[in-house]
């Protein structure tokens, strides 16, 4: 028997698993007790893909021994691949009492338990994996990541750090930045984004990093970051994307095939101001491809699945593969969704698998791709001579560039905390990245002209306790009492959440990078929106979106107006009310939750451009 598994395993080892597995079947009948044989069979079974029936192998040398560790850990593995993962939690945990010291068991704990979300647990199993390997980096690693995301940041940092002390890592640098900006430590995110570039030029999901965490530095000029985003583009575009030879009908009106790229097919804030478009468009005018590379999928990706012609998942298609999907499903029309953020498909962008290429909605910046040929924004978000920041033409939408549909939980209105208490409760709900130093020495300047005055700030970030303390030491400098600053982390619900705009009267924008999901989620909860409106989009997102809605009173073009605001509107009581009792509704009647219209004003663009196209074909 020996020799023939030796050759049932050569078999293996040059592809012929097939002919290895049929010859396994007569020696299991023979020896249903050699556990070498189900071993084989089950390794066999899950490098095809197998993994059920691996499984059922695994399961059967657990029956014969049932201490045997490593079939122990083969059989969790299977359960993990099957998308048994309770399972596989459970046989992992029964293979570490037998080998408690076992890495491989420790470590497979970890990640099973991270990709559950249960971060804590991860944590404590990569800890004891640390103590049995004390300088492996990718353990500290990936321990930092978890308290990364498990709001953690002070954690994740140190891990971080630690890391780098045995060695430069692009990637701890590049964790280490998106750690830091979270704390809203702005420079430092920079420097530690720009580290990880210069370990891996090449890299472009680090180089899209450091360029996002350029956009919160207020100080950096907007003909900088153009020069920044132009040498992301020269240096990862795919050189011969422009030699395409496009196979799509050169016709001005007919239907269009228009595809949308993005990670973010599920909930997150792209979501609210991309079903809406989605959902309306003209299935006459369009055909709507949606190429998915979402790595969780939720409740909100079935919703897109729905209303998509095509569902394509690209997640685990390279950058060649996806871009001859779209050739070959003839899109027209390609639209990015999220520019330099988290997951992006830029590169995929950079072969320029169709004809016309879009960039909208996710970035407040240029892309730096010269194949990317239009940016959707209006003249409000881009005023006019800010084309010259942009390696993209720009389409100026009449009116917003965005359509928002609000959650369909969303509590009632309720009635504003100055009727209740007499004081006025300012507040904000943005990422803490956008909360500067500026921010906040405007704030506390307000919360001393508002006496009595409170202020209400929340945002994940401030789950961190050092972050906390950090903040509120801030204000603390500036003159303000703890008691009057309150800062709360993560709430569990997307309700609890929206309920917390219940408790406060006036809602602030942070600049120069305004807030967006969190100006609609304000108004629509009956909340008035104060912003500060700069010279470059993100600083101008918060004057779109209060134009839209008719609340053009709130904007302020200077520090001094902005307060100027702020400070009326909290001294009259009566007005607030009164914001509480009309926004949602004046907001609903808006352009700003028109699907329809919004739809058929992309629909129009789209055909322009499409024309533009073909009429530059014509010879």
């Amino acid at each position: 028997m020996k020799q023939e598994l030796l050759y049932i395993q050569s078999l293996a080892k040059t592809g012929q698993t097939a002919q290895a597995l049929q010859l396994l079947e007569p020696l299991k009948k023979q020896y249903p007790r050699n556990i070498e044989i189900w071993l084989m069979q089950g390794a066999l079974l899950g490098n095809s893909g197998r993994f059920k029936e691996a499984v059922e192998c695994f399961r059967q040398v657990n029956k014969i021994k049932p201490r045997n560790v490593q079939a122990l850990i083969n059989l969790a593995n299977a359960l993990n691949y099957s998308g048994e993962v309770e399972q596989a939690i459970s046989t992992y945990s029964k293979a570490l009492k037998l080998a408690p010291k076992n890495t491989e068991i420790l470590a497979a704990l970890a990640k099973t338990q991270a990709s559950r979300g249960r971060f804590k647990e991860a944590i404590q199993f990569y800890k004891r994996n640390l103590r049995l390997q004390p300088q492996k980096i990718a353990i500290n690693q990936n321990i930092a990541a978890c308290y990364f995301l498990g709001g953690e940041l002070e954690q994740a940092e140190k891990y971080y750090r630690r890391s780098l002390k045995y060695q430069q890592n692009a990637s701890c640098y590049d964790g280490l930045g998106a750690t830091l900006c979270q704390q809203g430590k702005y420079q430092e995110a920079v420097d530690a984004h720009h580290q990880a570039l210069r370990l891996e030029p090449g890299n472009a999901c680090f180089h899209s990093n450091y360029l996002l965490s350029l956009n919160y530095l207020a100080e950096f000029c907007a003909v900088d970051l153009l020069n920044e985003h132009i040498k992301w583009g020269e240096r990862h575009r795919f050189k011969v994307g422009l030699s395409r030879q496009y196979t799509n009908t050169i016709q001005k009106d007919r239907l269009l095939r228009i595809g949308y790229v993005s990670p973010d097919f599920r909930t997150h804030s792209v979501a609210y101001f991309l079903e809406p478009l989605l959902v309306n468009h003209d299935k006459n005018k369009v055909e709507v491809f949606c190429y998915a590379c979402t790595p969780h999928q939720d409740e909100t990706t079935g919703r897109f699945q729905k209303v998509a012609d095509y569902w394509r998942d690209i997640s685990n298609m390279d950058d060649s593969q996806a871009a001859s999907q779209i050739m070959n499903d003839k899109i027209d029309i390609l639209v990015d969704l999220s520019g330099h953020t988290a997951r992006n498909r830029l590169t995929l962008f950079g072969y320029k698998p169709a004809p016309v290429q879009v960039t909208w909605l996710g970035y407040p910046a240029t892309t730096g791709l010269d194949t990317m040929d239009y940016r959707l924004t209006d003249e409000f978000a881009d005023l006019p001579g800010n084309d010259v920041f942009y390696t993209e033409q720009l389409l100026r939408l009449k009116g917003c560039f965005l359509c928002y549909k609000p959650p369909a939980t969303c509590p009632a209105v309720s009635p504003a905390p100055v009727e209740k208490n007499g004081l006025i409760t300012f507040g904000s709900f943005n990422n803490l990245a956008k909360i500067n130093e500026t921010v906040v020495k405007q704030w506390a300047e307000l919360l001393h002209y508002v006496s009595d005055s409170h202020i209400l700030i929340k945002n994940p970030s401030l789950s961190d306790k050092a972050s906390r303390k950090r903040y509120l030491a801030m204000f603390c400098q500036l003159g303000i009492l703890p008691e009057r600053v309150e800062l709360r982390g993560l709430v569990p619900t997307l309700k609890d959440h929206l309920d917390t705009y219940s408790r406060i009267d006036i809602a602030l924008d942070t600049f120069p990078y305004n807030g967006t999901t969190t100006t609609c989620e304000a108004l629509y909860m009956g909340v008035p929106v104060i912003t500060l409106a700069g010279k470059v989009h993100a600083s101008c997102v918060g004057k779109s979106l209060l134009t839209a809605v008719g609340t053009e009173e709130l904007i302020a073009n200077s520090s001094e107006v902005y307060i100027n605001i702020a400070k009326a509107l909290a001294n009259d009581a009566g007005r607030i009310i009164n914001y509480r009792k009309t926004l949602r509704q004046q907001m609903q009647d808006s352009p700003l939750c028109d699907g329809a219209g919004f739809a058929r004003k992309i629909e129009l663009v789209y055909k322009d451009i499409w024309q533009k196209w073909c009429q530059s074909q014509i010879v």
